[in-house]
């Protein structure tokens, strides 16, 4: 983690547009990828140059910049945005820390200055720190024993930002395991940090100041999570999640509202990338015309058999409650929305209902925006122009009966024209290089969708990267799909589904712990005997049946894994070192925790 320290006398509104911009990098799997305080992820907000490498250690980076853009207008018809995009700190709608909840939507310059930070921890650590305090309540348990060399806790822990700013904000902010539950953040008296993955990173950002560039702001909260795993196999290893969390701190209510996923992929060398989407999977990719990507403008190229790379859209924002449960049909939200058809009433999610492109250099209409009208069109599927997307060639036309679309060179990944307004139409990619107009930036976005005062909108998304090993760049976008499908198979069996709207935590990481009050959709497991020396015992419901036990040491180290069959399981554990092992399973609704003393 990094934070510039910058000095300043000005009121908060003039300051607050030099903060410097503190930072964390996950980098606990195969990928190294950087994210800042004010949501800004892979961009040295000083130097300029990327910092999102895959494979870790390579050097080659595949997203230049990437942030949230969200828009939308009030009863008297005013635009509202607030984005990240390749700006610099003076011109960046998004500032660090929390906003007050009063409806007012206001902040200080203390408080940014305060939040200018990006925290980070890992699953090991909090694993350790619930294991010591644990073992301090349990007469069973001999800490000389379980910690010979002693313990001492984590500044990540101790730094933890659980608490909110004081009196006029939210009293907690990060998610917290509370192991007294008194409602207070005391790593002393056990609590910990709450996350997802083995590794995470917690920051929380605003849009208070109105910008140089005349945008108005929302007055919205963001809390973002970034996480990652490093030990769920291969397709976990090269991806990167992030859970946002945004919160309407304002008093208005906001109509027509999209939220968007911004973009600017460089995959190596930025000029000779293609853009595609596929609707179907919620994604947007970036992957090279040519089957050697060389390095260019100075930057380091991926070499022969190149891979690609792209964002997916896991859980979309809530739609409009309508008091019924809205069937499934093929067109847009809900062809690739969830919720639709499932008997329950007004869980609808939105997919991606739009994606975007434009250029670096090209006709004015397709290149970067400038103003909020600019901003908001591309959020809606428009040129900066207002003329809409449009099927085949680059999307531009102004032919008035060329055939609206809302997704940019989807291939043949939307059979039922979801897209075109249910007319089926040939496949559209990218085919020939166009090197006067190079590099290539995205925004995908969700909506429409009405956002009330103090209302939340909760969301996940995943960046995946993908190296076929033979077939050229192409056979590296099918080796993506495949991956994301993987991706998205796996994070189902997380619980992003279980928590209320207006709840950040979702649920915590195995708390390691039998006997402890484990959050809402985590259950213990009962495992026997209590010491146990040679096997321990699993009572397994048909529930489990199938899903993976998984054993790990005090440190998180995974020491076993076994499927589970249903009725009673016998798990070898003579092979152990003496000392306390945490259990765990998941099934797709439920994450079941407990564990042992291994004598």
């Amino acid at each position: 983690m990094r934070t510039i320290l910058t000095l300043c006398s000005l009121p908060l509104l003039g300051c607050a547009t030099i903060l410097a911009q503190g930072y964390a990098e996950l980098d606990i799997n195969d990928v190294r990828a950087r994210f800042y305080a004010n949501g800004r992820i892979s961009k040295d907000t000083v130097q300029g140059d990327a910092h999102f490498e895959v494979p870790q250690g390579s050097g080659v980076s595949a997203l230049r910049t990437g942030g949230i853009w969200i828009s939308g207008t009030t009863a008297d018809g005013q635009l509202r945005l607030s984005k990240i995009m390749n700006d610099d700190l003076a011109t960046m709608d998004l500032r660090p820390g929390p906003l007050t909840n009063d409806g007012m939507a206001t902040t200080t310059l203390q408080t940014s200055m305060d939040h200018d930070h990006v925290w980070s921890v890992t699953r090991s650590e909090i694993l350790m720190h619930r294991a010591y305090f644990n073992c301090l309540s349990d007469p069973n348990c001999d800490v000389s024993i379980a910690f010979p060399g002693g313990y001492t806790i984590p500044q990540s822990i101790l730094d933890w930002p659980a608490m909110g700013p004081g009196p006029g904000y939210d009293l907690h902010l990060a998610p917290f395991l509370d192991h007294d539950n008194d409602g207070l953040y005391e790593p002393f008296a056990g609590d910990a940090p709450c996350i997802l993955g083995d590794q995470a990173l917690f920051s929380v950002f605003n849009d208070h100041i109105d910008t140089p560039q005349g945008h108005i702001p929302l007055g919205i909260e963001v809390k973002a999570m970034p996480f990652a795993y490093n030990s769920a196999g291969s397709a976990m290893d090269a991806t990167v999640l992030v859970h946002y969390h945004v919160i309407n701190r304002s008093t208005s209510t906001y109509s027509n509202v999209r939220f968007g996923m911004f973009n600017d992929f460089d995959l190596g060398c930025s000029d000779n990338d293609f853009i595609g989407s596929d609707p179907a999977r919620n994604l947007v990719y970036v992957y090279n015309w040519v089957d050697v990507d060389a390095g260019c403008n100075g930057v380091m190229g991926y070499g022969e058999q190149p891979p690609a790379f792209g964002m997916f859209l896991l859980k979309g924002p809530l739609l409009d409650a309508t008091g019924t449960d809205d069937l499934p049909n093929d067109l847009l939200p809900n062809w690739n929305g969830v919720g639709f058809g499932d008997a329950i009433p007004d869980n609808e999610r939105s997919g991606v209902t739009r994606m975007m492109y434009f250029v670096r250099e090209g006709p004015s209409a397709i290149t970067d925006p400038v103003s909020a009208v600019h901003f908001h069109n591309y959020l809606h599927g428009k040129w900066k122009d207002g003329r809409p997307l449009t099927y085949g060639g680059n999307g531009y036309s102004v032919d008035p009966n060329a055939v609206e679309a809302a997704f940019a060179f989807p291939g043949g990944d939307d059979p039922v024209g979801a897209g075109t307004g249910g007319v089926v139409q040939p496949a559209w990619l990218e085919t020939s290089p166009t090197p006067a107009t190079p590099d290539r930036r995205s925004v995908m976005s969700m909506g429409d969708f009405t956002l009330e005062p103090g209302e939340h909108l909760d969301m996940f998304f995943a960046y995946v990267h993908a190296r076929a090993a033979e077939g050229g760049a192409s056979a590296s976008v099918e080796a993506l799909k495949a991956r994301v499908d993987s991706v998205r198979s796996f994070a189902n069996t997380l619980p992003i589904w279980l928590n209320m709207e207006d709840e950040f935590p979702v649920q915590c990481i195995n708390s390691a712990t039998v006997g402890i009050e484990q959050p809402d959709g985590n259950s213990t497991l009962l495992l026997a005997p209590v010491p146990a020396r040679d096997l321990i015992r699993l009572q397994a419901t048909d529930a489990m049946a199938g899903a993976w036990l998984r054993l790990c040491d005090a440190t998180g180290r995974v020491v076993s894994e076994l499927r589970l069959t249903s009725g009673v399981n016998e798990i070898a554990i003579s092979g152990l070192a003496p000392g306390i092992y945490s259990a765990t399973v998941i099934t797709a609704r439920t994450r079941y925790s407990g564990r042992f003393v291994k004598q």
